[in-house]
């Protein structure tokens, strides 16, 4: 059984509002914006937020938690 994403356009709102999480994220884990680290972590955020994750508080924890299932 696999994932069955819907992928569509990231309105510029939703993009600002990603951003947001974007930069929060790296913060707490004190990686510099312009590394190869940054770009997994906004890649793994794009991912969640297209497959249904919605919520800016479960899109932090997603990506901030240890063993969290996006790893």
């Amino acid at each position: 059984m696999g994932f069955n994403y819907r992928f569509h356009p990231i309105s510029s709102e939703e993009l600002s509002d990603l951003q947001v999480v974007l930069e929060d994220v790296l913060w707490e884990l004190r990686l510099p914006r312009e590394s190869e680290e940054a770009e997994v972590v906004a890649a793994r955020l794009i991912l969640l937020y297209q497959s249904g994750v919605r919520d800016a508080a479960l899109l932090h924890a997603a990506l901030t938690r240890p063993n969290g299932p996006t790893e």
